[in-house]
């Protein structure tokens, strides 16, 4: 070829690898179909040795995986895991007003470090498959477990499991149960399982040698509680046998005694009663320690079969749940008639509660019990709790327990906050001694470890009693600076900034104020500031991190104080994280890792120097890193981070400005990709309370209920989110000046549109968003979630999910009135929006679902035909059925998707949807949906 050809060849080649390279290298926008792909990191955990990491890696909808990887070289393995189910459309046990945490993929590797099991559920399209045939219930496809041998990656997939256990020292023995109640011991390393029909609970020793299992069976010898030890194919040992119930198996802390519920000795009874049955580790059969009428029992109480019995920590004791026996259901009412039903509710002005928080509470008092000592040498039964004297917490040896009787404030739940009075209660004797009154719900009540001392927050300062005598001893009035949260601003008793408990020899109390840690003494010696001040030097919130590995039967209880501390750190106005080492109080920390990153310390090797931290940024994905205890050279380890690399991402950063009363307060500033400050941007700015503590926090791309920063940054906004700080009776004002002041700041900067601002939040931020829109203009574009339209109404509402009147929010939380409606009206009318809705001239879009269960629909409907006689452009979406948050994901997907066209349209002059332009008639709101979902 001639040389000039293959010199224009040449160049061209060139060419084309550098466009190649230009291509690969060109970033798009996130877009709404890039949501379900979007994968997080959960459930890691280290082999004992170190030598393994595994975690679920798992997308918001779709099929996810396990991986497992070797951390000193470069194998890694993969095993599918199914889809995630969806949120459950109820409210969590720990708080009716929040959403149950979504279930999920939990991995355990077994202790000789060979093995990784995990829970899987079935494949996405298999569920879909099964639903669109109609199939519910039992025909859908079943869930099950994955075995991954680490050395090899051999996965091997069992259907069909509701459970599984893997004991934490017990090598490599597995047991679980399947759907039809076959319960499956296997020895991974060979694959041989031994099989136990009709087992209903089951429970692993630690150490792997025992396993205890119940089972219901009409045949009486198959019916009861057997033990059967790992590898030896000897019929099981029967425990308890025979016709009856067998129910809540549980394990002394050294797992060498156990315990269980049956109701066998009077199994021929209409309504048998429960009895306390004990076993000896190695002993034959299990022997009854708590008859089901044993002296000490209340008359006509029973033994709850509800509650497990529970060994104390030095395993003297078992604690024992009882109550009063309930009576038969009355036969005449489950022979009426629908129509001859008489359901209505009685609302009596002096009830303890209000009916609807008596029905939010009636399947926990259905069950509620009242718990008792069972002195294991003696057999002596001590009834301690009751009615009067509902919850007890027990010391480490069982002697004495605390009470807290809230039957002197229940009223108060309906307008003030929840509180009680606190008692000492000695479990031989049961006497009891009054130690505080009307103590709040952030009391925090806890033991010493060395039995004795007793320690609570209240009225701003901690406290301490001696289980001896009772006395109350004061232990931080002396101390130089407050140890409650300075910030809180709402009209109630601000929270403690908190404790990190006891020090191991029980005699002393570690407290925190706004950024050390302080050692408090009940016998009046001087406290010492174990952080020497280094804190509230540098401005840097200090935060004790225990690093030790620990374990139910060896685990560490207290502080060690005759060792270094380490402390995790974060800049209180930087927000920049990090780890610092106290040697001692009086020598300087030093600092093992620093950076402008949000660190996070997640777990580490039970037996092996290595450790789990996350690091992120808004533009950083919380990858997991290893290090040692020194946290020398962290290496990134997990690959989440790569699901940025095709995106356009934007930046964070913090703007200053000043609150009404001069203040200095911070906003978290999110800048587009490619930020060019010559050019004028459109800004949405999303408020709630305090925000800027965010700033290292990625945000995982997701279809919410509110904008979410990294979408909008990546389609070219400037989100700002401010702090807002706020005056007794003036929420409303406090959030417009603080907002006000935040837009102005970044304005003057240069680079924001003034003429595409945007406004949006939900729930509190959504009252704050509405009553914003009725003093201001400035806003082009606006949208509210779950809002608050009318204090006078709103305050005299039920929150659903909670059943509790909602006063108690605008007169002590976080409405932040201060007072009654009837003390103060013109508060209440001069902070709801409705009351100036006709001042109102951005467009608004509101979300609030006709099932809200914290904030009352008619909020929203109030407001929005108050708008509405006004003529104010005003769109309200009410999903049916749906909750405060929306759970269901195609309507989350939905709103998400118009939100981002609402805002698009008024701040970048997009043209309207047909949602907007044409409406959405009641008679095509289905196959609007559908249009919508699948535009052409």
């Amino acid at each position: 070829m001639h040389p000039n050809r293959l010199l224009l060849l040449f160049v061209a080649l060139c060419a084309l690898a550098i466009h190649g390279r230009a291509a690969a290298d060109v970033k798009r926008a996130l877009s709404h179909v890039d949501f379900d792909g979007w994968r997080s990191i959960s459930g890691q955990v280290l082999s004992r040795d170190g030598r393994f990491l595994t975690y679920a890696y798992m997308p918001q909808e779709g099929d996810g995986e396990v991986i497992v990887r070797e951390l000193a070289g470069t194998q890694e393995w993969r095993a599918p895991v199914g889809a995630l189910p969806p949120v459950l459309m109820t409210g969590s046990e720990a708080d009716p007003e929040r959403p149950p945490p979504r279930r999920s993929v939990n991995v355990t590797l077994t202790s000789d470090s060979r093995f990784a099991v995990a829970n899987t559920f079935p494949a996405r399209a298999d569920t879909l498959q099964a639903l669109r045939a109609g199939k519910s219930g039992a025909e859908l496809p079943p869930e099950g477990l994955v075995i991954v041998e680490l050395a090899t990656g051999r996965a091997v997939p069992i259907a069909g499991v509701k459970s599984l256990q893997v004991p934490a020292r017990g090598g490599s023995w597995l047991a679980y149960l399947k759907t039809e109640g076959e319960l499956v011991l296997r020895e991974l390393n060979s694959a041989a399982e031994r099989s136990f029909p009709g087992v209903t609970e089951y429970s692993f020793s630690r150490d792997g040698r025992t396993l205890l299992f119940a089972t219901a069976s009409a045949t009486a010898a198959e019916n009861g509680v057997f033990a059967v030890t790992p590898g030896d194919q000897a019929p099981p040992l029967v425990l308890a046998s025979g016709p009856g119930r067998y129910r809540k198996i549980t394990w002394n802390r050294t797992q060498t005694e156990a315990a269980f519920l049956t109701d066998r000795d009077e199994a021929p009874a209409p309504m048998p009663r429960m009895a306390v049955y004990h076993w000896r580790r190695g002993s034959g059969a299990a022997g009854r320690v708590l008859p089901a009428d044993a002296p000490g029992l209340p008359g006509g109480w029973i033994v709850s079969g509800d509650a497990a019995p529970a060994f104390t920590y030095d395993g003297n004791r078992l604690l024992v749940s009882t109550r009063p026996a309930l009576n038969a259901p009355d036969p005449r009412f489950a022979a009426l008639l629908e129509e001859e039903k008489i359901r209505a509710d009685l609302w009596r002005w002096n009830d303890d509660f209000i009916p609807p928080l008596q029905k939010v509470q009636a399947e926990k008092e259905r069950q509620r019990a009242y718990v008792g000592t069972l002195d294991l040498a003696s057999g002596r039964f001590v009834q301690l709790a009751d009615p009067t004297l509902a919850l007890l917490t027990f010391n480490n040896d069982g002697s004495k327990a605390f009470g807290l009787d809230d039957r002197p404030y229940r009223r108060r739940i309906d307008y003030d906050g929840i509180y009680h009075d606190l008692y000492f209660v000695d479990a031989t004797s049961g006497s009891r001694k009054l130690l505080a009154r009307e103590v709040g719900e952030k009391a925090g009540v806890r033991w010493s470890h060395d039995n004795r001392w007793l320690a609570w927050y209240a009225d701003r300062q901690w406290f301490v009693a001696d289980s001896r005598d009772g006395s109350v001893h004061p232990v931080s009035q002396a101390l130089p600076f407050p140890v409650h949260n300075e910030r809180h601003d709402m009209p109630e008793m601000p929270g403690a900034y908190g404790s990190a408990g006891w020090s191991r020899d029980g005699q002393s109390l570690l407290i925190y104020d706004r950024f050390d840690l302080w050692q408090v003494f009940p016998d009046g010696r001087p406290a010492r500031n174990l952080t020497g001040g280094f804190g509230r030097l540098n401005q840097i919130e200090l935060r004790l991190n225990n690093l030790a590995g620990n374990e139910p039967e060896h685990e560490i209880r207290g502080i060690d104080l005759d060792r270094a501390l380490t402390f995790r750190g974060e800049h209180q106005d930087t927000r920049d994280t990090g780890f610092f080492r106290f040697s001692s109080a009086d020598s300087a920390p030093q600092r093992l890792l620093w950076a402008a990153k949000d660190h996070r310390f997640v777990g580490r090797a039970l037996e092996a120097d290595t450790l789990m931290l996350t690091a992120s940024r808004f533009d950083e994905f919380p990858d997991i890193l290893v290090t040692d205890t020194n946290f020398e050279s962290p290496r990134k380890v997990t690959g989440g981070g790569a699901q940025l690399a095709p995106f356009l991402w934007g930046s964070a950063s913090l703007v200053r400005y000043r609150g009404p009363d001069g203040q200095p307060l911070s906003g978290m500033l999110c800048k587009p990709a490619n930020f060019d400050p010559t050019r004028k941007y459109p800004m949405i700015v999303y408020i709630y309370e305090r925000l800027s503590a965010n700033l290292h926090r990625f945000f995982l791309p997701a279809p919410l209920a509110v904008i979410e920063p990294s979408f909008y940054t990546s389609n070219g906004y400037v989100v700002l989110m401010p702090d807002i700080a706020y005056t007794t009776g003036k929420p409303g004002a406090s959030a417009y000046q603080c907002v006000m002041a935040a837009v102005d700041a970044v304005v003057a900067q240069g680079f924001v549109d003034e003429n595409a601002l945007g406004l949006e939040g939900h729930s509190w931020g959504g009252y704050e968003t509405c009553y914003i829109l009725t003093q201001t203009g400035r806003f082009r574009a606006a949208e509210a979630g779950a809002i608050v339209g009318n204090m006078t109404s709103a305050s005299g509402a039920i929150g659903e999910s909670s059943g509790r009147s909602r006063q108690f929010k605008y007169e002590k939380n976080q409405s932040r009135i201060g007072a009654t409606l009837q003390e103060a009206p013109h508060l209440y009318v001069e902070n709801s929006p409705v009351f100036f809705a006709h001042r109102v001239t951005t467009p608004l879009l509101i979300l609030h679902n006709d099932h809200d269960d914290i904030v009352p629909w008619p909020q929203a409907v109030e407001f929005f035909l108050a708008l509405r006689r006004a003529g104010k452009e005003a769109y309200l979406f009410n999903y049916n059925d749906e909750l405060h948050s929306l759970r269901r994901r195609a309507d989350q997907k939905d709103f998400a998707r118009r939100m981002h066209q609402f805002f698009d349209h008024f701040l970048k002059g997009v043209p309207q949807p047909a949602w907007m332009s044409d409406g959405i008639p009641y008679l095509d709101r289905e196959e609007e949906k559908l249009r919508f979902r699948d535009p052409p």
